[in-house]
């Protein structure tokens, strides 16, 4: 393909006119279109400025054909963050699932006895005979943390090495399936929002209904199995979205990659306060479990909370103005 034929399919495939070109190229938009019907040929300063305006490189654009290395490129990436998306989604699903079966172990333990002291040592007293053995569930609950960590990190190591060879990407993506994606987007957000509050619901008219609930600890826990369960559905749902969100937006990738960006200085922010807090939750929970032994729900409390915190911390950053380049 010709420059020109290189450069109307750049065009059209970020949506944009002749004129809108012309504009942000500052000249007219006779001067596209002679470019674009090989009738005439950009200055230098022009073709650098298109290059940095489409992420191609000068050779792509003057000797190549872009759209064959559009498609390539589109379909590596594509299937390199549908794959992370999936898996990471997962991960989390694995780790809800592995609380709410948890759960529901300590209310089958505590309606059939099945796991008290009782059972390993006939000289333990009257104290520890009727205290069951949290640890067991919680060690259930840690082999599906295991598998959840082996995914995060292979596949984030994964994640890693495609980022770092590709700090500049094309824009793959036409406004029409962004467009589309948006819609899709809306589903998924709302579908996994509708699912938690009909799971709160469940809860509250739960309680509403058989307020011995509170009273009744094997019952209490199989209610919060129910819970979890449920939630096991949603969340994942929701960080499928939003990592699949993250995959359209290309020009934060790129963005990414520049240290001098408001949108990488704004992440590293997110990431280190988030980063701490989580930690700050995981010490608190050692604390509980060790020295109170309090694994159940109490402690396992403080991983939703600070979540909600990293939440809001990050809704507040991405609202606050920083010095870096933008683009």
């Amino acid at each position: 393909m010709s420059l020109g034929e290189n450069l109307q399919f750049l065009r059209k495939k970020d949506d944009i006119t002749q004129e809108q070109l012309a504009e942000k190229l500052e000249v007219s938009r006779q001067s596209v279109s002679k470019w674009e019907s090989d009738a005439a040929y950009p200055e230098m300063d022009k073709i650098l400025q298109i290059c940095d305006l489409f992420h191609v490189s000068m050779d792509d654009l003057v000797r190549k054909d872009v759209s064959h290395l559009y498609v390539e490129g589109k379909t590596e990436y594509d299937n390199h963050m549908n794959v992370f998306s999936k898996m990471i989604a997962a991960g989390v699903g694995i780790i809800l699932f592995g609380v709410s079966l948890m759960f529901l172990l300590e209310g089958l333990n505590m309606k059939y006895l099945w796991f008290y002291e009782e059972y390993f040592d006939d000289y333990f007293t009257s104290e520890w005979v009727t205290k069951p053995r949290d640890g067991v569930f919680v060690g259930v609950l840690m082999i599906f943390v295991a598998v959840a960590v082996a995914i995060f990190i292979l596949f984030g190591i994964r994640y890693s090495d495609y980022w770092k060879k590709n700090p500049c990407l094309q824009q793959f993506y036409s406004q029409e399936e962004i467009s589309a994606f948006h819609r899709k987007f809306a589903v998924m957000v709302a579908v996994g929002v509708t699912i938690i509050m009909i799971d709160v619901i469940i809860l509250l008219s739960l309680g509403a209904l058989f307020p011995e609930i509170d009273s009744i600890e094997y019952l209490e826990s199989m209610v919060g199995a129910l819970f979890m369960f449920i939630i096991t559905f949603a969340v994942p749902i929701l960080v499928y979205a939003g990592t699949q969100y993250s995959k359209y937006d290309i020009k934060h990738w790129n963005e990414m990659h520049d240290e001098e960006s408001e949108a990488f200085k704004k992440d590293k922010l997110q990431g280190t306060i988030c980063g701490c807090l989580m930690l700050i939750a995981t010490i608190l929970y050692l604390i509980a479990g060790f020295v109170f032994e309090e694994w159940g729900v109490p402690s396992i409390v403080v991983f939703p909370i600070f979540g909600i915190g990293c939440g809001i911390a990050s809704v507040i950053i991405e609202h606050v103005p920083f010095k870096g380049k933008t683009k």
